[in-house]
């Protein structure tokens, strides 16, 4: 006796067998495209505040952001702790996540990622680089006067100085209170940060007009 199938089930993808979130953390695309396809609604955060897209972005599942942003996923959408899927692609060093949320029309300021990345202490080289590609200057004062290599000298982020000098950081500049950042580094202790300043020409005094 031959079963009839339902019609709806011709040419379509099985239903999905394990969790959204589960199939997005571990990058099973098929898994993925099955909960597309069966209308999941990617557009909920999860248990941890995260949306699927800031998973993705996270771990650097280029093919899986591609896919959910085909499927109307919100690129703009904050997570619980207020980060949008390109602030934890950058943080996590996932340059080719935040490249392709770029060419996708998001816009966010690149000079406030730059800051956000070294006040976390990110040294990812292809990261920063591709902040400063984007328009961020790591010359810039803020507003609080002080410059990314004033930042990474007071928080003993070594890598990050170094990152920031090799971008075209300039070692002399003065912040608001008229500190340079080897006067910062020297008064927080930060005996590498000192060296490596001091190898490249910096002084603890601000230069002269």
């Amino acid at each position: 006796m031959l079963l009839t199938l339902p019609l709806a089930a011709c040419g379509e993808p099985p239903a999905p067998t394990i969790n959204l979130y589960r199939a997005i953390h571990v990058g099973d695309l098929d898994q993925i495209k099955r909960h597309l396809h069966w209308g999941t609604d990617f557009n909920q955060p999860g248990a941890d505040g995260d949306y699927p897209l800031h998973v993705a972005a996270q771990r650097g599942h280029v093919v899986v952001v591609e896919e959910l942003l085909k499927h109307g996923a919100n690129p703009a959408v904050r997570n619980g702790n207020g980060r949008t899927p390109l602030e934890l692609a950058l943080l996590a060093g996932k340059t080719e996540v935040a490249r392709l949320l770029v060419t996708r029309g998001i816009k966010e300021d690149p000079q406030g990622l730059l800051v956000l990345l070294v006040d976390a202490g990110v040294s990812d080289r292809d990261a920063l680089a591709f902040l400063v590609a984007q328009g961020a200057d790591v010359n810039a004062a803020g507003p609080d006067g002080s410059r990314p290599l004033h930042r990474a000298s007071a928080l003993g982020q070594l890598l990050v100085v170094k990152r920031l000098i090799a971008l075209g950081a300039e070692v002399n500049p003065p912040d608001a209170q008229g500190r340079t950042p080897l006067a910062i580094a020297q008064a927080r202790g930060q005996r590498d940060i000192v060296a490596l300043l001091q190898s490249f020409g910096a002084s603890p005094a601000p230069a002269g007009p």
